[in-house]
This record gives structure tokens, C-alpha cells and sequence, in this order.
């Protein structure tokens, strides 16, 4: 979601070199929800119910009611189009890419009724006084709960001394050594092609959206059996949130693993991708469909540098090729029994690749060692000091950078001082979003 808010490039392509000073980025590279917005209610009013009918409110519009979670009862779809010939119905909504699963869709769904709900709650408020206290409220929790998370703290705090020591940040410029920029902000082609596609190891082969439904593969050919996109979906299909975010205490592991009403963390950061992603549906991707291979393709496209060379430029002591492992993060495969059943390194691959990883496999690695390091430490782990400094550096240097940000124009913000009591990150958002009813008005 936070990637589809910075960035869209349809013109790089996997099957010729691009030149990484001539892409744009057809997206702001700004923390502003124009994946909500779009271009505003007076150029794009599709998006939008009608003033005259909303009494003065500029709502964003949802779509069908969804069931299936009986403490969400006002679970909608998104608006979709009316297909005449029978074909998908696609989503109406600023980001077309935000329907391509049904998780991130009905995310999407959550940011519309979280709109809704403070337009309806602060209706003597203009939609412009709406938008920036929605906008700032995504950006707090970008940078104060999805981040450290990501991240860790300690490098949070390395960028930002002011928050660390507990000093205004009004006074404290971030310490960005590497995210320069004169004038306008940009998105660094090490962070979109390589670093911020950690997640894509995280994701997990199948998801329970509630626990009335079963649980379906993330993508599939079946697809009344798994959560692709771009198309209506059954409509009790309505995602229990309880299950993605600490909402309420529930169990993650240990004996009733197998609960339908555990939450469903993500994975941890590894070198190893479930199989789902390795045979995208040709709606998302084709020629290649594996995932893994199209970022391989994709850095190489671009002349990324290799991880170890980036190291260096950082001044850190470069990962030992034999330290890069093929594996997932679990202690039987990286610490096998039985010799023959060590994970494969990079050189295995190809002796080619000595000395010279590709960056996104680097950063994978690089966050496998920190739980080699110290298993019992974390129990989902951070990117390492290359993936993690590429990550932070570019998303607080995004956001001090936008004059319209919180952090630019008022730092010690909080969501507290538009009446949101006790916010602590996305777990307040989606209680906050789902008390919206929509009405007719």
C-alpha cells in the first residue's frame, strides 16, 4: 500500500537496459494518499458521492456491503465499474494496483472509511482540513509504528537524534548521509528496484480473512479459491483485521498454531519466496511470472549496483559469500543436521556471483544474519544496516522533505490533537474506520 502511495513506473520494462535518470515516477513521491485522493474531487469526481447529496460532506465512495465479520458491520467493497460484456469488475478507485489482491483492496476500503468517518465526525471541517488530518495521521504511523518496525528502532533513532533523546524534533535536522536531494524530492532507484521489495519474502502462501471463511492462497488459477484481484469477490469474504494487526491479544504461536483466530504475522525476511509468487496469475505478471525473478531482472535492467559494493560505499564490512544463503529463516534450515542439507550460497549458484550479489538478494540475506546472530533476540526480523539505512534514509528524507508533511510543519504532531485518544499506530486506524456507517444523505 505505502509503495502504491510513492511510486508507479509504467514505462521501465524487463526486457531492455533502462536508463534510471530518464524513468518517472507517475506517482508523487510524497506520504499524501493520492492512491486515496487521486487527483481530487474536482478533477477526478467519480471517486466521490456527490456534495449535493451528502449535505456539504465530500465523502469518498464504497462499494457493496461484505459479511462474513460480525464485529465489522459496515464492511464494504470498493466501488467498482459495471463491466456490459461480462468481464471483470474493476475497482474505482486512485491506484488501480490497490485491487490487484483482496487484502490490500479492502485496506483500501479501510482508508475510505477512515475519511468518511472523521468527515462525518468534524462536519463543520472543509474536505481540505479532512485530507491533510487523514494525510498526517497515514504519516505518523508510517514513521512511528510501520517503520521501527521494519527498521528497528535504534536506526530510526541514528537518523533522528531529537526523537531519540526525547528533545524536540522541531530543532533536530535529520542526519541523512546518503538521501540528497537540491530541490525536489526523488525515490532512490536502490530503494524502488531493491530495498523496498523486502516484503515480497514476507508474504505468506495462504491467508485466513476470517474465521468463517477458509484459508486461500494469496494468488491462484482457482479464483473462487484464493485472493486475486482486479474483480469482484464474494461478498462474505470481509476481512477480520484482528487477524493482521494486535487489535486485540491473540495468539501468534505455540500449541494452537492451527487457531483460525491466531494472527497471521508476516514472514520473516529471508531469501526464500513461497510458491505463489514464483506463478503469478497473468493478470498480474507474464513472461516473467515469478516474482523473485522479475526483481532479479528488473536491478539488472537498471545497473544496480552489486549488495557488497553498496556495503562499501556505506563503509561497512561486506557479508562473506559464503554468509549468502539460499533458505528460509527457520532454525532447521539454516542450521541443518546434516551437512548435505546446507543451504546453498550465492557462489553455488554461480561462481559469477562472488563478490558481486545482486542487491535485493544481498538485503534479504543481510536480514537473515541478524537472527543468525542472535535467534532468540526478535521473532520477526529487521532489514540489516544496508537494506534498513536504504529504507529509513528514504522515507524520513521523503517526508521531511514535503512541506506539507507533519514532520516538516508541525513534528511533535500527534493524531491526539485531532481528537483520536490513545493512538498508537494501525490498529487504532482500523477501530477508528470501521465504526463509519455509510447512510444515505
Amino acid at each position: 500500500f505505502i509503495d502504491h502511495d510513492l511510486t508507479f513506473d509504467p514505462t521501465s520494462s524487463l526486457v531492455k537496459q533502462n536508463d534510471p535518470d530518464a524513468l518517472t515516477d507517475f506517482r508523487t513521491p510524497r506520504f499524501d494518499l493520492d492512491n486515496i485522493y487521486g487527483r481530487g474531487p474536482d478533477d477526478q469526481p467519480y471517486l466521490y458521492e456527490n456534495k449535493g447529496v451528502t449535505g456539504g460532506l465530500t465523502l469518498l465512495k464504497l462499494g457493496d456491503s461484505l459479511t462474513g465479520v460480525s464485529h465489522d458491520k459496515f464492511a464494504r467493497d470498493l466501488p467498482r465499474s459495471k463491466s456490459a460484456i461480462g468481464g471483470p469488475e474493476r475497482a474505482l478507485i486512485g491506484d488501480p494496483r490497490n485491487d490487484e489482491n483482496v487484502i490490500v483492496s479492502q485496506l483500501q476500503s479501510a482508508f475510505l472509511r477512515f475519511h468518511n468517518q472523521f468527515s462525518v465526525t468534524h462536519a463543520d471541517w472543509s474536505f481540505e482540513e479532512v485530507q491533510q488530518a487523514v494525510r498526517w495521521t497515514y504519516q505518523w504511523i508510517v514513521l512511528n509504528d510501520f517503520l521501527p518496525r521494519i527498521v528497528g528502532q535504534p536506526m530510526i533513532d541514528d537518523i533522528l537524534p531529537g526523537m531519540a533523546k526525547g528533545a524536540k524534533i522541531f530543532d533536530a535536522v535529520p542526519k541523512l548521509r546518503y538521501y540528497k536531494f537540491r530541490d525536489d524530492a526523488y525515490i532512490p532507484i536502490e530503494f524502488s528496484t531493491a530495498a523496498y521489495r523486502f516484503g515480497h519474502s514476507s508474504v505468506r502462501p495462504n491467508y485466513r480473512l476470517s474465521t468463517t471463511v477458509d484459508r486461500f492462497p494469496v494468488f491462484g488459477a482457482d479464483e473462487k479459491h484464493s485472493l486475486n484481484g482486479f474483480r469482484r469477490f464474494d461478498p462474505r469474504w470481509a476481512i477480520d483485521w484482528n487477524l493482521f494487526y494486535e487489535i486485540e491479544t491473540r495468539p501468534s504461536k505455540g500449541p494452537d498454531v492451527k487457531d483460525p483466530g491466531r494472527l497471521q504475522f508476516a514472514y520473516r525476511i529471508d531469501t526464500s519466496l513461497v510458491f505463489p509468487l514464483s506463478e503469478l496469475p497473468t493478470s498480474v505478471a507474464s513472461n516473467p511470472r515469478s516474482l523473485g525473478e522479475r526483481n532479479l531482472l528488473r536491478g539488472l535492467r537498471m545497473g544496480l549496483p552489486s549488495g557488497q559494493a553498496v556495503a562499501r560505499a556505506m563503509g561497512l564490512e561486506p557479508i562473506p559469500d559464503d554468509k549468502l544463503i539460499l533458505s528460509k529463516a527457520t532454525d532447521e534450515d539454516m542450521n541443518p543436521k546434516k551437512p548435505a542439507d546446507r543451504p546453498q550460497t550465492i557462489t553455488d549458484v554461480d561462481p559469477q556471483f562472488a563478490d558481486n550479489a545482486p542487491l535485493w538478494f544481498y538485503i534479504l540475506a543481510e536480514a537473515m544474519q541478524g537472527v543468525m546472530a542472535d535467534p532468540n533476540k526478535v521473532d520477526r526480523m529487521c532489514l540489516g544496516p544496508v537494506g534498513g539505512r536504504i529504507v529509513a534514509e528514504t522515507f524520513i528524507g521523503l517526508m521531511h522533505g514535503d512541506s506539507h508533511s507533519y514532520l516538516a510543519q508541525d513534528p511533535r504532531w500527534t493524531p491526539e490533537r485531532i481528537g483520536l485518544k490513545g493512538f498508537k499506530g494501525m490498529p487504532d486506524f482500523i477501530a477508528a474506520a470501521r465504526r463509519y456507517e455509510h447512510k444515505k444523505r
